[in-house]
């Protein structure tokens, strides 16, 4: 009998994760919700910082807020990336902050969500709305004319936050254990077991 090597139904199988991830139908909603309450606040705070700081301040908020949306991206590529059987070992030696690193990865799903895409187009729309608002001081400022400072300062933005995640995507992947166990710590800080 001639076998048929043509592709099927069942053809292309992919393993299951390993993992033990959590995941829930509600997430998508509240996501959604804390975006927009998240992007409001946020971007009041900046807007009313701005308008009472001058142009220096202004650079240091920007600065800021890549630093922020970089850090973020760590914890959420670290998040997706760290495996949870080293955590069960340290956590049966009572290691302050395993079984809540255990709790992250089980988690991993939302956290990087809510870090890497959430936080991260948050910082992104913030550092845009400041970005435009020093444009217009150096403007008002200086009189400069035309779109270039509008353009250089917001393709420096660019590779600065794209470029910082890049560089520490790298980082976060190889040491995402260590990331995991620092988070799990600070949870249990915050948050600490009965």
């Amino acid at each position: 009998m001639k076998k048929n090597n043509k592709p099927g139904k069942n053809s292309f199988k992919v393993a299951k994760p390993t993992q033990n991830v959590s995941g829930s139908r509600a997430w998508t909603m509240i996501v959604i919700v804390l975006s927009f309450v998240l992007s409001v606040i946020f971007s009041a705070i900046a807007t009313v910082l701005l308008s009472r700081l001058d142009i220096l301040w202004a650079f240091f908020i920007l600065l800021a807020i890549i630093v922020i949306n970089i850090l973020f991206d760590i914890i959420g590529t670290a998040t997706q990336t760290a495996e949870e059987s080293p955590f069960h070992s340290l956590s049966s030696r009572k290691v302050k902050g395993a079984a809540e690193s255990v709790m992250i990865i089980r988690h991993a799903p939302q956290i990087s969500n809510m870090c890497c895409d959430c936080m991260g187009d948050i910082a992104g729309i913030i550092s845009g709305a400041v970005t435009t608002l020093i444009v217009a001081e150096l403007v008002a400022a200086f009189g400069w004319e035309g779109i270039l400072p509008s353009l250089i300062l917001t393709g420096i933005v660019s590779s600065l936050t794209i470029g910082g995640k890049a560089f520490f995507k790298v980082i976060s992947i190889r040491n995402s254990n260590h990331i995991v166990l620092f988070m799990g710590r600070i949870i249990s800080f915050f948050m600490p077991r009965r």
